[in-house]
């Protein structure tokens, strides 16, 4: 019997690519958010500790790699050509570089550039994966290897420009009033959040601390609240879970869809950037970009507050990471969704919690129209 292979629309293969982008990232940053800050507390008297803050960061710093393999396998490629892509996608994001000491890991790379290598080179995987018959275990990985990860790294300089670019006109922000300032950095971050760009990059791009960071962390307690209160109408509780412990960039796929969905986060983000000028809220360049994420966010807050872990400052925390964000979160996403009928209910839907049983098939042919 004769299987019949996919047409792979535009709309598709964008698609494909964003939600595997998202799995990626959730596979590699969902242990660290989890255990990372715990592991750090509990090490110093717990040695295994210190072993599980090592392996979760191993694992983060892992992205590409786990991106490439996820994306690699929406488009149902077979072994070869996923790992291909997956060395590509870790080739191209700039997390590597060659020094007279040796290699030296950058952190997890540049996520756009990972979008642009992966794109690139599934493309170029599908254009050829047919083509090359009994050869392919042969030629498929040098192939791959120089031209797809090659097209990465020639791309990086212009992507990460631009990346650098969207920090510089963050950091200007800084020179305002606090309050405003407040509000637009977290606004700024809360739509970053759930884009492929990385907020813990652009944070320590510019060195944002103080206030500005502790803005820039409610933007993405804003983003996370503001998904996953959305999101509770049409997925599954575990994932509303993903979202809101780990990372709402599991929605990028959604928001690309449907970008009417980030005005209720936006608003959320306004009011806890005020909110955060107000109580002072502080951060250092790394919490910035976490969110409720290993609770790094509450807990550098904590650590820059007058008195430390006094009552009266845990109650600020409360009100300002938990009580406020969720309150907001609910009313906003009421006022646009049920008041201003924005969007559906079902516009907050995301293939991640979608799996079917299929028919194996044979690897889909790339057939790019418009959609």
């Amino acid at each position: 019997m004769t299987l019949e292979r996919e047409k792979l629309t535009v709309k598709a293969f964008v698609n494909h690519v964003l939600v595997g982008h998202a799995i990626g990232i959730v596979a590699a940053l969902i242990p660290s958010a989890l255990l990372g800050e715990l592991s750090k507390a509990l090490m110093g008297r717990f040695p295994v500790f210190g072993s599980i803050y090592q392996l979760v960061t191993i694992f983060m710093l892992a992205v590409p790699l786990l991106i490439g393999a996820a994306v690699a396998h929406q488009f149902k490629l077979k072994p070869i050509p996923m790992a291909c892509v997956a060395a590509a996608a870790w080739a191209g994001s700039g997390a590597l570089q060659f020094t007279p000491n040796g290699i030296v890991i950058n952190g997890m790379g540049d996520l756009v550039n990972i979008l642009v290598t992966i794109s690139l080179t599934c493309g170029l995987v599908l254009l050829i994966g047919g083509r090359l018959k009994s050869f392919e275990p042969l030629a498929m990985p040098p192939i791959i290897c120089i031209v797809g990860g090659g097209m990465g790294l020639i791309v990086y300089p212009i992507v990460h420009t631009v990346t650098t670019g969207l920090g510089g006109m963050i950091n200007s922000f800084t020179a305002l009033q606090p309050v405003l300032m407040g509000v637009l950095i977290a606004v700024a971050f809360s739509v970053i959040m759930i884009s492929p760009v990385s907020t813990v990059a652009i944070a320590s791009a510019i060195g944002m601390s103080g206030i500005a960071s502790g803005a820039g962390n409610l933007g993405c307690v804003a983003a996370a609240v503001g998904m996953f209160v959305g999101g509770l109408h049409v997925n599954k509780i575990g994932l509303s879970l993903s979202i809101v412990l780990g990372t709402p960039k599991i929605m990028i796929a959604a928001m690309v869809r449907q970008p009417k969905i980030l005005v209720p986060i936006m608003l959320n983000g306004a009011l806890l950037g005020a909110l955060g000028a107000i109580f002072q809220i502080k951060g250092t360049p790394i919490s910035a970009g976490f969110g409720f994420s290993g609770m790094v966010g509450p807990i550098n807050a904590i650590h820059f507050m007058s008195g430390g872990a006094t009552l009266a400052n845990l109650l600020i925390i409360g009100l300002v990471f938990i009580a406020v964000p969720f309150a907001g979160g609910f009313f906003f996403e009421w006022l646009c969704r049920r008041v201003l009928h924005l969007y559906a209910p079902e516009d907050y839907s995301t293939e991640m919690a979608e799996f079917k049983k299929e028919k194996p098939e044979s690897q889909p042919k790339l057939v790019l129209e418009n959609a």
